[in-house]
């Protein structure tokens, strides 16, 4: 098994196929075809690994595994553990893994069915038919580990069995398809590129975004020479990929090519570019932003770019917004992402920054990010900062969401700060004070009566 499985395999579990190793196994089930032999998928190991210049022995079982008192060792132990199996071993070893703690059997049975998957995929699946719902999640770490071994063959499966999948995204798997895809173009990007082409809709999209993606992080102008042969709506999408992925190693050598564009296409390519400059230099991103000629376009790639720059500095990005983004911009997600940083760490420059807007949708957007995010400060005034809001919608919500926290937290002053205003109509304040989930009435800039 590839030792990255360590670092792949912790984000994988942690995602959506944690939830098929909650339940027990099974046993191997009967459908046609699982006798097949696939001799070419199967391993014949040593029962010492390598790691390195080091020399380490294998573990016996998971009992001597789990005595172990570093969680790192327990790993890299039951990494070797499982690469050393047979190919008829893993289903025992599968039924053993409701004997292991919750913590512990989670990140064991993404690491067994990845090995499994590698040795004799067939099985594996077949194990899974008996494991319910469980399987079902079980199935897309198997398709995963027989792509990275023959993904030919699975995809042949995949075209034969596209139910097995749809627990990836999809009826069709579509998820799937772009998975094989993916471990594919790590291994053969031509034939990668070729099968994803074959495939229709959304299915073939996305396979060949995954192809050119993947090729595109090691080897930018190999993925050009790739995208050469696409049809123009697929060339875009290409572009789109390829522009991201070398942004993010050589922004200089991605604007040579992108100025070498024609001005739609060097827009778009630019707007991918900035967002990933932006993880890494985002006053760089910011100034390469407004290079891009179409407003539309530039619009759009603010989001990116202010989100990636706010994570270490919401003033400095929300000061890039105000002077340089357009109402658009500032009126859209790229507020958000600067104003929710900024109202947590600072509140009183996010209120700095409110109190220099003009009425208009951008200061609708950072009071209600601001109303929704700040978790300190007098909630009398943010309940009256939350009804200046000029939108009705988005004011009650602010204003309703206020409301309740504050009853929450101080009854009797919030009580007393209602009914001596106008805000909240006496029936809905008393349907939050009750807990009531009935939405309150506006009526003007207060709630309806």
């Amino acid at each position: 098994m590839n030792q990255s499985l360590i670092a792949v395999g912790i984000g994988g579990v942690l995602l959506g196929g944690v939830g098929g190793f909650l339940v027990g196994g099974g046993s191997s089930g009967g459908k046609e075809g699982s006798e097949r032999e696939l001799s070419e998928t199967k391993t014949n190991r040593s029962k010492v690994v390598v790691v390195g210049a080091e020399r380490r022995e294998v573990a016996g079982g998971l009992s001597e595994i789990y005595v172990e008192g570093s969680q790192t060792e327990r790993v890299q132990r039951l990494l070797d553990y499982y690469a050393n199996l047979g190919p008829g071993m893993f289903e025992e070893e599968a039924g053993k893994l409701e004997e292991l703690p919750l913590s512990e059997r989670i990140l064991a049975s993404y690491l067994l069915f990845s090995q499994w998957a590698e040795v004799d995929p067939i099985s594996a699946l077949s194990f899974t038919e008996n494991m319910g719902r469980a399987g079902f999640l079980a199935r897309p770490t198997i398709l995963q580990g027989w792509a990275s071994t023959d993904p030919a063959a699975a995809a042949e499966f995949l075209k034969e069995n596209p139910r097995d999948f749809r627990m990836m995204g999809g009826r069709r798997g579509d998820g799937a398809a772009g998975t094989i895809a993916t471990e594919w173009a790590r291994q053969d990007p031509q034939a990668a590129l070729e099968w994803s082409q074959s495939l229709t809709g959304a299915e073939g999209s996305r396979a060949v975004s995954n192809v050119i993606r993947e090729v595109a992080g090691n080897d930018p102008q190999a993925a050009l020479a790739l995208a050469q042969g696409l049809d123009d709506e697929a060339k875009e999408s290409a572009f789109a990929s390829i522009a991201r992925e070398w942004a993010k190693d050589d922004w200089g050598a991605m604007e040579a090519w992108a100025n070498s564009l024609p001005s739609d296409q060097r827009d778009a390519a630019l707007a991918r570019g900035v967002r990933s400059l932006a993880q890494d230099d985002p006053d760089l991103a910011g100034a390469k932003l407004l290079t891009i000629s179409d407003q539309e376009v530039q619009d759009g790639a603010f989001e990116g770019v202010i989100e990636n720059w706010a994570k270490d500095d919401p003033a400095a990005a929300m000061d890039f917004l105000i002077t340089n983004g357009s109402e658009a911009a500032q009126s859209g997600d790229a507020m958000r992402e600067a104003m929710q940083p900024l109202a947590r760490t600072d509140s009183a420059a996010a209120l700095e920054v409110i109190g220099s807007l003009d009425d208009s949708p951008a200061r609708d957007r950072a009071v209600s990010t601001f109303v929704f995010t700040a978790r300190d400060g007098d909630l009398a005034e943010t309940v009256q900062l939350a009804a200046t809001i000029g939108d009705d919608e988005t004011r009650e919500r602010a204003v309703s969401l206020t409301a309740r926290r504050w009853i929450a937290e101080d009854q009797e002053a919030a009580t007393n700060f209602f009914e001596s205003s106008d805000l909240i109509a006496p029936e809905t304040l008393e349907r939050i004070q009750s807990g009531g989930g009935n939405r309150p009435r506006f009526n003007g800039r207060g709630f309806g009566r």
